[in-house]
């Protein structure tokens, strides 16, 4: 939903309001950073978390992050617009929230070891 909000604010030219929309997107984008380390490390068993944290962040942001400018540039000269580039985005942010849903609830559990969770 900020996502169409960041936007239309941008559009606006207004040096205050694109500060306000840069300032305002960091909220949600620290709330998420924060637990973001502890959440990968769990999903790993403790004799491969480092490597596999390690990997599926590094492969996510190459296959998720990599070609991010290149379709948000797209959609903005195919559309003229920054909505198109909003329904991108939370696009992107609903895919990720399913991913999310679909992780294993590690919860009260000891994941010190090298017990098989993942």
């Amino acid at each position: 939903v900020f996502a169409f909000i960041y936007f239309a604010l941008m559009g606006t030219g207004s040096t205050t309001l694109v500060f306000i929309a840069i300032a305002l997107s960091l909220l949600p984008h620290n709330m998420m950073y924060g637990p973001q380390a502890a959440l990968i490390a769990e999903s790993f068993r403790g004799n491969l978390r480092y490597s596999g944290a390690s990997l599926g962040y590094q492969l996510t942001s190459i296959i998720a992050g990599g070609p991010a400018p290149i379709i948000a540039t797209a959609l903005l000269a195919q559309y003229n617009s920054g909505y198109a580039v909003a329904f991108y985005v939370a696009f992107c942010a609903v895919v990720s929230f399913i991913s999310t849903l679909l992780l294993k609830d590690f919860t009260n559990k000891d994941i010190s070891s090298d017990q098989d969770y993942a």
